[in-house]
């Protein structure tokens, strides 16, 4: 969780999110928006997992608004896929944990 590469730490936050579920909602998704923070490419697999979190990811819902605000391309290769993909999970997830 301490690693320098960010996506490492989204891929080691996810898996402990698997394993240990809701025992883990304080830290992951704390890892999640840190990494994603720092590097906007990591979005894609980040709002996978907070998907799958449900109401323990309700820390991250001013980091998914602030996405939706950004005019460029961004996500996973800054593809049209990808950040169409991440602005309508995004969306959905908002509109879910408000």
């Amino acid at each position: 969780m301490t690693h320098d590469y960010e996506r490492v730490r989204v891929h080691c936050a996810a898996a402990l999110w698997e394993i240990g579920g809701d025992s883990e909602a304080p830290t992951v998704p704390e890892v999640l928006l840190q990494a994603w923070g720092q590097n906007p490419s990591t979005a894609n697999h980040v709002v996978a997992c907070l998907d799958r979190m449900g109401p323990a990811a309700r820390p991250a819902l001013p980091q998914l608004r602030a996405e939706l605000r950004y005019l460029q391309r961004r996500g996973r290769y800054r593809g049209i896929d990808t950040d169409e993909d991440l602005q309508r999970i995004s969306r959905m997830l908002i509109e879910r944990l408000d």
